[in-house]
């Protein structure tokens, strides 16, 4: 399945994409009065009239002339004789960026496509903006971390409706599903909650903190695959994470300790949250990464999945370590 996506999105990459076949074409026999004639007969049936493209009686394109070129000799002329012949062309199978360098470097406003010596169609000034401006976007995106240049995702701006919907919707539900199963966890520990307060109060301290550091991991692997590609190496890169995430989770859980052993005056329950908050961090760092990262592997987009179910994990598994702790450290 995840080769055919690969084919299937670098099928829409090639030029054949991008072509029309309602051009001028001519053969290079005929004169400029007879080739005026025949744009004058046909010019509703062309998407353009810059080129005119020259052929020999066995169809191989043989030259190409700009029509501003055609009035600056006498009607007589045969276009043989005045024809470009250093014809710069694509094959169908040339992939869109080429397409615009090619454009780019020549300065020509169409470019041939070209299959065993036969004109097939050209590719249109528009389509090539197009194909540059697109390019460009996918960049500016890609190095701000919403984009992944480097990875086969869908492109949210072309997509149906219905298709877009039931691609995010599964994720949703499997987080709501586990929304509802926190809930009834917590339920068990009705009765420490009610001998402790203050535990209750830290529930959504634990959970936002998990899910901020689990988000941020999350964004920054996206981006820097997208930047970096099969150029990233994971291995050192999540021991890299992951010992950022832990000096954090340190970091906070210090903070969390002071600061409610010095509001609460209660140390040893101020010690079991901060353990807890420190726990469910290290573990938010991990599951983000590798939520984000299996994504990758199969071939999904993290942008749609790996955020609700990063999300989900952490928040289900935060709350169960914190009420685990709690249990076997408060009796």
């Amino acid at each position: 399945m995840e080769i055919n996506k690969s084919d299937q999105e670098n099928k829409k990459n090639l030029a054949i994409n991008y072509i029309t076949n309602k051009i001028p074409i001519v053969l290079d026999s005929y004169t400029i009065s007879d080739t005026f004639k025949f744009i004058n007969k046909n010019i509703n049936d062309f998407d353009t009239i810059d080129y005119i493209y020259a052929v020999n009686k066995r169809k191989d394109l043989v030259g190409v002339i700009s029509i501003g070129d055609l009035f600056r000799h006498t009607k007589k002329t045969r276009l043989r004789n005045i024809m470009q012949r250093n014809i710069v062309s694509i094959s169908p199978e040339t992939e869109k960026l080429k397409v615009a360098n090619l454009a780019l470097k020549h300065n020509i406003k169409a470019l041939p496509i070209v299959k065993n010596n036969k004109l097939i169609g050209v590719i249109l000034t528009n389509k090539i903006v197009s194909i540059i401006n697109r390019s460009l976007h996918e960049n500016i995106l890609a190095f701000a971390g919403i984009h992944k240049g480097h990875l086969e995702y869908e492109n949210t701006l072309e997509v149906p409706l219905p298709l877009t919907l039931l691609h995010r919707t599964p994720w949703l539900i499997i987080g709501l599903i586990g929304v509802i199963f926190a809930a009834a966890f917590m339920n068990r520990f009705e009765n420490i909650l009610n001998q402790h307060l203050i535990l209750a109060f830290f529930i959504p301290a634990i959970v936002y903190m998990s899910d901020a550091l689990g988000t941020q991991h999350q964004t920054l692997f996206i981006r820097d695959l997208a930047i970096f590609g099969k150029e990233l190496k994971i291995i050192k890169y999540f021991l890299k994470q992951m010992l950022i995430g832990f000096i954090i989770a340190l970091f906070v859980g210090v903070i969390v300790f002071l600061i409610t052993s010095l509001f609460w005056k209660q140390t040893f329950i101020a010690f079991v949250i901060a353990l807890a908050m420190f726990i469910t961090l290290v573990i938010s760092s991990f599951s983000s990464l590798l939520t984000t990262y299996l994504f990758k592997v199969f071939g999904q987009d993290p942008a749609l999945g790996s955020g609700p179910l990063a999300t989900i994990i952490s928040d289900v598994s935060s709350i169960i370590i914190y009420f685990v702790i709690v249990s076997i450290m408060i009796k």
